[in-house]
């Protein structure tokens, strides 16, 4: 996710008239450290009055809509509506580029409703934490049903076209706002679009396949594109055609056959420029940040190179917050399933100071964990304070310092942790996108 929203936020592009101007919702993304606090308090019920610092304040939750965890808040002292991301100086992302779960934007639309009929009869003042206030009811309400008709009508309409046959490969270019939305600004696509929100929502309800089982466990583009190289005549041929194309204004054709060439050659300088030169054209003439800045970004590494980036780590903050259960499902993602696949050993691991207590098995080169159970032949036990465990995450000692102190204990015939320790990866962002782009350490100004 991290690779991935460098082309989503346009992270290493220059900042320029013509690289990155923008990120919709804010001009570029915060470059620190990401952390995690666990909450004081939880708002659970729909509607939960609770007064902060003297302060009355009615939190309407709305679980599902721009996160799995959200909910606005109405100051009625105030006649003040905080609107969280749920309603925005644009339209969202019901697919977030940089890679997330496919929203819900008929519930959102819901949820919009719902605040529109709990509150927005008294409201004077709306903010958001992503764009400008807005003032006076009448435009407060005109805002809150822009943005709840271009939900429920993006949800909708692309369910309707759905069910007359169109694909998830064709819906994008089938799927519109109706005019009276396009007048709202509020309707307008400047951080999600038109064209991957459509998309997602088939996705959400359908699943990428076109039903075309041509497209149902294609090859990978690294295999498949060398025949269609081979089928238009070669590498010059593709390049006299798109570079027609290209001065004829047809870009998205110019993609379709340089992305052939670049993956079956993609040593070929002169087709990465090409394509670099079409997806710029793509990407100024997008309404979309997301869209401008994968355009652009995609271009920036197939001319350049991409900048890698430090290997990645989770912030002591994340770890301490971290249940011992989603450590655990952490762990199984680290897990190098080829190293694992001769492996395997059920613990019992017990945390005193929390009283918690887990089942851990590596069978079939796959890690699993349960919660509250006990086995009662493991081929180890651990016994381990979580505080003693979060030292050990963070890197301020060392497991078999623990044991060897006492303040842990291992009963069995293996040490489980030692034998994961020979097959846990180190992820690192510095991964391809584009082919033949590789990377470097050096910023690139343009």
């Amino acid at each position: 996710m991290r690779r991935r929203s460098n082309y989503q936020y346009g992270n290493r592009l220059p900042h320029s008239p013509v690289c990155h101007v923008d990120q919709s919702i804010g001009k570029t993304s915060p470059r620190g450290s990401v952390g995690l606090m666990a909450p004081s308090r939880l708002v659970s019920a729909d509607i939960e009055e609770i007064s902060v610092d003297g302060v009355k304040m009615v939190f309407h939750n709305t679980p599902g809509t721009e996160a799995p965890a959200e909910f606005n808040i109405y100051l009625p002292e105030f006649k003040a509506f905080m609107a969280a991301e749920n309603i925005c100086a644009t339209i969202h992302n019901i697919y977030t580029l940089r890679g997330a779960l496919v929203r819900d934007p008929l519930f959102w639309s819901k949820k919009i409703n719902e605040a529109l009929y709990k509150f927005g009869s008294e409201v004077e003042v709306m903010f958001t934490v992503h764009s400008w206030p807005r003032f006076g009811n009448k435009r407060i309400q005109e805002v809150m049903r822009a943005q709840r008709d271009t939900y429920a009508h993006l949800n909708n309409a692309v369910l309707y076209y759905a069910n007359k046959g169109v694909t998830i490969n064709e819906i994008h270019n089938v799927y519109h706002l109706p005019e009276s939305l396009k007048q709202q600004w509020a309707a307008h696509s400047y951080h999600g679009s038109e064209k991957h929100n459509s998309r997602a929502v088939i996705n959400r309800y359908l699943g990428y396949w076109d039903c075309n089982p041509a497209t149902l466990a294609p090859l990978s583009p690294q295999e498949s594109a060398p025949l269609y190289v081979e089928m238009m005549g070669g590498a010059t041929n593709i390049q006299t055609r798109a570079t027609a194309l290209m001065l004829d204004g047809q870009y998205l054709l110019a993609v379709e056959i340089l992305n052939k060439l670049v993956y079956a050659e993609p040593s070929n300088q002169e087709a990465k420029d090409l394509l670099a030169d079409a997806f710029e054209q793509l990407g100024y003439q997008q309404e979309s940040t997301s869209l401008r800045n994968s355009y652009l970004a995609a271009a920036f590494e197939l001319r350049y190179g991409f900048l890698r980036s430090p290997l990645t780590s989770v912030s002591s903050s994340t770890i301490l917050a971290m249940t011992t259960g989603l450590w655990l499902d952490y762990l199984a993602i680290c897990i190098d399933p080829d190293k694992a696949a001769n492996c395997g050993f059920i613990m019992n691991l017990i945390t005193p100071d929390n009283n918690e207590r887990y089942v851990v098995e590596l069978n079939n080169a796959t890690l699993t964990n349960i919660k509250d159970f006990s086995c009662p032949t493991p081929d180890a036990t651990v016994k381990i304070n979580r505080s003693d465990l979060d030292s050990v995450l963070l890197g301020k000692t060392g497991l078999q310092d623990l044991f060897t102190s006492g303040k842990a204990t291992l009963d069995g015939k293996v040490n489980p942790f030692e034998i994961l320790q020979g097959m846990l990866a180190n992820f690192s962002p510095n991964f391809e996108i584009m082919p033949g782009t590789q990377g470097t350490d050096k910023l690139v100004s343009q």
